[in-house]
């Protein structure tokens, strides 16, 4: 197979993806006029979903679990490094996709490596969309705790696969982001930093 056939076959392939992916979001948000782009960064653990459930109530947009969207591709999900290489390239079609259409974006993803963000940061700056990042943080005995507790109670609301084996596996993988970005830990009362963002993505 030539580069180009190959190239030509991963796009379809990354396309019908993101096809499964948009089916299983439901209903999306309005298209509003400059749409955002929100990208979520944190451990197993560190609130991420919840942070994303409270603002996605105040600024409405397509959140993109990815843990629920995974669980769209793969009946057991495992968290390998080959589900990765092909959920999120399918992720970002659909990122894409829908920033075209100027339906805001909510990526709750671990997005712990910078390397892995700067695609998310090229497909803002392409469909003029305004970037919001948000480091989600917690002490780690917190997550820890979380994660068992999760596990033993399993809230309907909370799609993620991640247990604690993620987690120890993850733990060292955070790099600081190369653009500004809100920090919100997750263990305190992080209301005024709700409020900050809110206020930057309706101005």
């Amino acid at each position: 197979m030539t580069d180009a056939k190959r190239s030509r076959s991963l796009a379809a392939i990354r396309k019908r993806d993101a096809d499964r992916l948009e089916a299983s979001l439901g209903g999306l948000p309005k298209p509003v006029r400059r749409p955002a782009l929100v990208i979520l960064i944190g451990l197993p653990g560190s609130g991420k979903s919840h942070f994303a459930r409270r603002l996605a109530k105040r600024y409405p947009a397509a959140v993109l679990d990815s843990d629920a969207l995974r669980g769209a591709l793969y009946e057991s999900p495992q968290h390998s490094a080959g589900e990765n290489a092909r959920l999120f390239p399918a992720i970002q079609v659909l990122t894409s996709r829908l920033l075209e259409r100027s339906v805001p974006v909510l990526l709750d993803a671990t997005n712990l490596k910078e390397a892995n963000r700067k695609p998310l940061y090229r497909l803002a700056k392409d469909a003029g969309a305004r970037l919001v990042i948000v480091r989600l943080r917690a002490p780690f005995a917190v997550m820890r705790a979380r994660l068992a507790e999760r596990d033993a109670a399993r809230d309907p609301l909370d799609r993620s696969t991640a247990g604690l084996r993620v987690l120890e596996r993850m733990r060292g993988d955070y790099q600081r982001p190369r653009r500004s970005y809100f920090v919100v830990d997750t263990s305190k009362d992080s209301r005024h930093v709700m409020d900050k963002i809110v206020a930057l993505l309706q101005s």
